[in-house]
């Protein structure tokens, strides 16, 4: 025998098998299959609202129960949650006036969404801690970005077998909803993405210093807060305060070096790079020097003395190119709700480049 014609036998051999095994199931059982089949076909639909006949929003959806209604412009996450969505009946036992069956569900695999929303969700909240306008991150904006999630990523499936209770009622068997079977048909989702520890300590860390690292300069001195560090209704200070978000935006990198954890508090090790604030003001003061000792510096007065040490400090500020590398322990606490970054002066130093030290001291 070829190796086609044994494929062809097999194939044959497995068609006959299930056709035997649906001829086993007796009367009853074969209208609890039908209603098994019923229920969670509407999940396969590619209309939102028969999903929703199956799966309530708020076993899906994190904060759902804060509105009345799911907005049109994100009522597409059902059916992108469910796009691959499959399922096998494994076993159907069925006893009067109830019955029990076996399946296995194949769904998405919800703990690696809800990590990627996790991280998300907090990048996007420290962008909004540099935006200009303090526009709170709303429950709405969260619905967008699991929406964009779900478009913009392909998922893998998972497996999960959850055993089903139906009941019959006038002559009709009905699936019955508990915890379980929805915690089955979303993956645990909602449970994933309100678990305090779904991301390590080392994660969070990152996802911040992450975020920190693409911000321009202009959201590197509102995150940093460097307005209040210069008095930037000045105009000069004004410069230098964009000038050292400038350089910080351009220097700012880190490695993450190791994680200790112990129930709620942790300890992070990161390497962070930024700029060397010490090596501009060596910089700036040999230049100064050596301009001190020109005519033009005695020929300008105090008051051209004072412009030209600012024009200095500013160009040196704005040509460097030196860093520095400071390695830090970075402390959090988990709250309930996630874990929590402790700022320090350390930190606060490693991230600023020490510029309080060397520019405001």
């Amino acid at each position: 025998m070829n190796k086609r014609t044994k494929k062809l036998f097999l194939l044959l051999s497995l068609c006959l098998f299930y056709f035997l095994l649906s001829a086993c199931l007796s009367k009853e059982e074969k209208a609890v299959k039908h209603a098994i089949e019923k229920e969670f076909n509407q999940i396969k639909s590619d209309d939102m609202q028969t999903i929703q006949n199956c799966i309530a929003a708020e076993e899906l959806l994190p904060y759902y129960g804060d509105t009345e209604e799911l907005e049109e412009d994100v009522a597409s996450i059902f059916t992108l949650f469910y796009k691959d969505f499959n399922y096998k009946i494994e076993k159907i036992s069925e006893r009067e006036n109830e019955a029990s069956a076996k399946v296995t569900f194949s769904v998405i695999d919800a703990k690696k969404l809800a990590k990627d929303f996790s991280k998300t969700s907090l990048k996007k909240h420290i962008e909004q801690d540099a935006a200009p306008t303090g526009v709170e991150f709303s429950i709405h904006d969260s619905y967008l970005l699991l929406e964009k999630l779900l478009q913009k990523n392909h998922y893998k499936t998972k497996n999960i077998t959850a055993k089903l209770s139906l009941v019959k009622e006038k002559e009709s068997w009905k699936v019955l909803h508990n915890p379980s079977l929805q915690e089955a048909l979303t993956g645990n989702f909602l449970s994933y993405v309100t678990d305090c520890n779904l991301l390590s300590p080392k994660e969070i860390v990152k996802t911040h210093f992450s975020s920190i690292k693409q911000f321009d300069a202009e959201q590197m001195k509102i995150y940093l807060a460097l307005d209040t560090l210069f008095e930037t209704e000045d105009t000069y200070n004004s410069s230098v305060a964009h000038a050292v978000a400038s350089q910080i935006s351009e220097c700012f990198d880190f490695k993450i070096l190791g994680e200790k954890k112990e129930d709620t508090e942790a300890t992070v090790t990161a390497s962070i790079v930024s700029v060397n604030f010490h090596s501009i003001m060596e910089t700036y003061k040999e230049e100064l020097s050596k301009w001190l000792e020109t005519s033009e510096s005695l020929a300008v007065g105090s008051e051209g003395r004072r412009q030209k040490e600012q024009e200095m400090l500013l160009s040196c500020i704005e040509n460097n190119h030196n860093t520095i590398s400071y390695d830090v322990e970075i402390h959090l606490i988990n709250d309930g709700v996630n874990w929590k970054i402790q700022m320090n002066e350390k930190i606060a130093e490693a991230i600023f480049g020490n510029v309080q030290e060397e520019l405001l001291y």
